[in-house]
């Protein structure tokens, strides 16, 4: 993804074509992120508004010729998804985490192509089954790459837990897989 300088000078003018122009640039990659957090397209699409508006706002303290758009913008939206996970946690107790593979950097042909959506989905469900810290410390790891310190400190919980809670989930999600398996045997 390249966002030149121009766009992001224009949208720091709150040049409105300017701002929906990034919108349309970054909303997939942003959609990908939230998919997999959220329950549904609505919910997720309510992030990525609320993800936009925060990059705008901070639009002015992101160093062009520093780090990456993409990195930047990435960093934003994990952080407010998981600023939104804890507060509908304080709300109520039984919040569910989705995941949902980016299989458009992959060179498939289109029968592979849908058979990658239909595993991602199937595996997207099988993480909406599991509890909401375990599904959340399994998509922050496993997918997106954090380590065990910032996943404590981001849920507020040890590293141990965490530790604890990625265990877990991979020996659900192998115990869901082997029974799949089975029954299709």
């Amino acid at each position: 993804m390249h966002i030149d300088k121009e766009l992001i000078n224009a949208c720091l003018e709150n040049d409105r074509l300017a701002q929906n122009s990034l919108y349309k640039l970054v909303f997939s990659y942003l959609m990908s992120h939230c998919i997999r957090y959220k329950k549904d397209y609505q919910t997720a699409g309510n992030s990525l508004n609320g993800i936009f508006l925060k990059i705008l706002t901070h639009l002015g303290d992101y160093d062009v010729e520093g780090s990456s758009f993409q990195a930047w913008i990435k960093r934003i939206a994990v952080n407010q998804l998981i600023d939104e996970y804890r507060k509908e946690e304080r709300e109520k107790k039984h919040l569910v985490f989705e995941e949902k593979l980016n299989s458009n950097e992959l060179n498939h042909s289109s029968y592979d192509r849908q058979m990658l959506e239909m595993e991602s989905e199937y595996l997207r469900r099988m993480i909406s089954e599991l509890p909401p810290k375990t599904a959340a410390v399994f998509n922050l790891y496993a997918i997106d790459g954090y380590k065990h310190k910032e996943i404590a400190e981001m849920l507020d919980i040890s590293i141990n837990t965490s530790k604890w809670h990625l265990s877990d989930a991979r020996k659900k999600l192998q115990a869901r897989l082997e029974l799949e398996k089975n029954t299709i045997e």
